[in-house]
């Protein structure tokens, strides 16, 4: 249960969300670093419910700023996925696991994301599925046996991005997806042209 912050602050919950609108990026930086410090839960709770806001730019504000808050916000962001069929919501919610990876370099795969991983895998949207390869991503070796699975997908937007994201992570997996890949005449041709590229890419250490 949150208590009321100091009363040397002035600024109230809607005051900080009055500031996360505002179109100046340094008082929306400072109002996410209040709402951590002062209001978590409650943050969380009204950011979560902006992923659904017809306002694209406040949806775009509340991404970021539940990225800030890290693992705390990881467990809301995930119910809020699995509860909901809306491509917006659907979408908005990856972009935060996204930042949320990015934040916490997990050390191990958080079972919680498993079943998003999954549920997204399997969705056709291109949005979903450039979403869920660019978390994969994020999440580094952890998420590399996913990519190589998903490397060889009917699906030809998903198998390509991921050759493009496991040619992005440095581990002896990645190099021997890649050559398997370009060498498979079975695989469809844009798919084996990027695992060339990510070859090249990832022998010259770029």
């Amino acid at each position: 249960m949150e208590t009321s912050p100091p009363k040397r602050n002035k600024q109230s919950l809607d005051d900080l969300f009055r500031d996360l609108s505002h179109p100046n990026p340094n008082i929306n930086q400072k109002a996410c670093s209040q709402m951590i410090r002062l209001w978590p839960e409650a943050s969380i709770e009204r950011l979560i419910g902006n992923l659904s806001h017809k306002d694209l730019d406040l949806r775009r504000k509340s991404v970021k700023a539940l990225g800030c808050f890290g693992d705390r916000a990881l467990t809301s962001t995930v119910r809020k996925f699995l509860i909901n069929d809306d491509l917006v919501i659907r979408t908005s919610c990856l972009k935060v696991l996204v930042k949320i990876a990015a934040i916490e370099q997990y050390q191990s795969f958080p079972k919680s994301l498993k079943e998003v991983i999954d549920a997204s895998l399997k969705d056709d949207n291109p949005q979903i599925t450039l979403s869920v390869v660019s978390l994969l991503r994020q999440l580094g070796k952890q998420g590399l046996q996913e990519l190589i699975e998903a490397s060889r997908n009917r699906n030809v937007l998903l198998a390509k991005a991921s050759v493009t994201a496991i040619g992005e992570i440095n581990d002896p997996s990645s190099w021997d997806c890649l050559i398997s890949l370009a060498k498979d005449m079975s695989v469809d041709k844009l798919v084996r042209e990027s695992a060339h590229y990510s070859l090249d890419s990832y022998s010259n250490g770029t």
